[in-house]
């Protein structure tokens, strides 16, 4: 009776069957995006079945019986195995996270931080896996002389860990928010796109990036716009003569304002006369708009309706124009003097 299949391949011939497929799957076009990841794959189930192990005939066929060998291709294979896992595994994390939350398309996200901080701790895992199994290093003496390592990497990186706990700080107490317009001192001025563990993103209204580190952020004066969802109001002021009655101009210019591009609904613009500047009377007109990076254009928007209302109305803005003429005095000629 002819053995089957199974136990011909055995499990590590298996898995050298998958990590086969796995590479040649990779070099598809439609594969192209998973491309890394196939490949890492590949490289991980290869070293699974490679790995030397007692009842591993695959390996004792490849490296040898010779015990020192083993031991050391035994342990390199160890390292190998958690670097590459580790290395998949967070591969994995950010395809998922980059097709579902964090898509690469310059819009805001939030939470990323967190996000960042678990493809860090999969990497720790795996430091931590490799001097347990591998290299046969006991956690608890690690972790009771770490404590120079820890110092001289604090001080090394002390830039970098203010940035990661402030990056906390801002995702725990949530100043603002991933989509929200914000104004950072004399800094920046424009959306957040993301809070990674370094830096703060924020797109200007001109489309440029700026990336704040979040030690930096995390102390300066931040305005946040539209905080709590409210309208953001603007004021445009202007002047007209005092012969001008008050209510018209009022009238005027909440009508013209009324309904302009850019106002939440059921937002009623409001004008108030504000102050005598000589001979003219000072106007506020404040009007709501809906979003803060629309400010110049619906404030322009409105200046134009607001312009043109007061021309049909016949009602100058400032001082009326004033005619000045010019007279011509006729001078006399001077008699020539009279010799003595």
């Amino acid at each position: 009776m002819t053995p089957d299949a199974p136990a011909l391949l055995g499990p590590e011939g298996w898995l050298l069957l998958a990590s086969a497929a796995f590479l040649c799957g990779g070099i598809a076009r439609r594969a192209r995006p998973y491309r890394p990841l196939l490949r890492g794959a590949a490289l991980l189930l290869a070293l699974t079945a490679l790995y030397p192990r007692h009842d591993n005939r695959l390996a004792h066929a490849v490296f040898g019986a010779d015990a020192g060998v083993q031991n050391v291709v035994t342990d390199c294979f160890g390292v190998a195995w958690w670097i590459v896992g580790a290395w998949l595994l967070k591969g994995s994390l950010d395809l998922v996270l980059s097709r579902t939350l964090f898509p690469n398309d310059n819009q805001p996200h939030s939470r990323r931080l967190f996000a960042d901080l678990a493809s860090g701790f999969i990497y720790v895992i795996a430091v931590i896996g490799i001097m347990d199994t591998v290299l046969k290093v006991p956690i608890t003496t690690v972790l009771a002389t770490s404590g120079v390592l820890a110092i001289v990497l604090g001080l090394a990186l002390q830039n970098t860990l203010a940035d990661v706990f402030s990056g906390l700080a801002l995702n725990i107490e949530r100043p603002f928010r991933a989509g929200e317009w914000i104004t950072v001192n004399t800094l920046a001025e424009g959306r957040v796109l993301e809070i990674n563990w370094r830096a703060t993103r924020i797109r200007t209204a001109s489309n440029d990036l700026i990336v704040i580190p979040n030690s930096v952020i995390a102390k300066a004066v931040v305005t946040t716009h539209r905080h709590f969802n409210e309208p953001l109001w603007q004021t445009v002021s202007l002047s007209v003569d005092h012969t001008v009655p008050t209510r018209q101009v009022i009238d005027v210019l909440q009508s013209a304002a009324l309904g302009s591009p850019g106002m939440p609904a059921g937002s009623v613009p409001q004008a108030t006369a504000r102050a005598f500047v000589g001979e003219l009377v000072a106007y506020d007109l404040t009007f709501a708009i809906d979003d803060f990076a629309n400010v110049p254009i619906v404030q322009s928007a409105v200046i134009e309706r607001v312009a043109d209302a007061l021309v049909k109305r016949g009602i100058r803005i400032g001082h009326a124009v004033t005619d000045v003429r010019l007279v011509e005095t006729p001078v006399e000629p001077h008699a020539p003097p009279t010799p003595a």
